[in-house]
């Protein structure tokens, strides 16, 4: 059986103690902060998580203009280094890593393709180095190319981290952005099994799973084979074409609390269907 958690960052402005008791009542065993280290306060989180029931073993990086990682200079380098410090006093072992800012479906002009990827490589590499000193390992997520232009599919994710080449760096799959961009989802799953270790889940519209098209039958099946032992984290979320947006939003709570019920019984279900132990 596989540990679910669900992502904060997605119920918006929600106070953290109604995420954290939803996920108590839904029977999740884990919260995946937003990777913000100036707003939470690690101390909180750490009593909240005693209090319901929760561990963290996931932070989900946000990346505006401000922490590019394909730029020579910026924030990027600092943000992730500051989310390695945070991770390790709220006992996360993985940050997610998106290399160009969510947002931006185009390089900046008068950038080549050779220079971002170089940026990109040098600074997730830089700050891996203080991040191994935490215990703490990033993992690459491919977005799809409506929301970002640098790393889209699997196949260009999973090259930047050979090319990184670096032991604390390994890379994610998130269902939602799989189910636009790579062609079969259980071959691509494979093709990353070295250093895979973090998934997310969402249904093919982004909602819960169980509301799209997605086969997560064999999503479980191939996870299994291959052996693979990290979290699986619910990021679903409203329908908007920017994700970020829900950072400022009031969450619908009743809509959340369905949400949330809805991606664990359905996932549960699908264990119990292909035998798992």
């Amino acid at each position: 059986m596989f540990e679910y958690g669900m992502t904060q960052w997605v119920v918006g402005s929600e106070p953290l103690e109604r995420s954290c008791r939803r996920l108590r009542d839904c029977g999740y065993e884990l919260i995946e902060f937003a990777a913000e280290p100036y707003r939470l306060d690690a101390d909180e989180c750490n009593r909240l998580m005693r209090e319901y029931g929760l561990r963290c073993r996931s932070l989900c990086g946000m990346y505006g203009e401000d922490r590019d990682l394909t730029a020579a200079e910026g924030g990027g380098v600092q943000y992730l280094k500051d989310c390695a410090d945070f991770a390790e006093k709220v006992g996360a072992s993985v940050v997610i890593v998106v290399p160009s800012p969510v947002g931006r479906t185009a390089p900046p002009p008068g950038m080549g393709e050779e220079a971002l990827w170089s940026n990109a490589v040098r600074n997730i590499r830089e700050a891996a180095d203080h991040a191994a000193r935490k215990n703490v390992r990033f993992v690459i997520e491919a977005i799809n190319r409506y929301e970002t232009y640098f790393a889209n599919t699997l196949t260009r994710a999973w090259k930047l981290v050979r090319d990184i080449d670096h032991p604390s760096v390994g890379i994610m799959a998130d269902l939602f952005h799989m189910s636009i961009e790579e062609n079969d989802i259980a071959s691509s799953l494979r093709m990353i099994r070295e250093k895979l270790w973090h998934v997310h889940i969402a249904d093919n519209t982004r909602e819960p799973a169980g509301l799209g098209t997605t086969d997560f039958r064999e999503v479980l099946l191939t996870l299994r084979d291959i052996g693979y032992s990290g979290a699986l984290v619910m990021e679903f979320m409203y329908r908007l074409a920017n994700p970020y947006a829900s950072l400022e939003m009031s969450a619908q709570a009743d809509l959340m609390d369905r949400y949330a019920r809805q991606s664990i019984d359905y996932m549960r279900m699908v264990e119990r269907s292909v035998n798992f132990g």
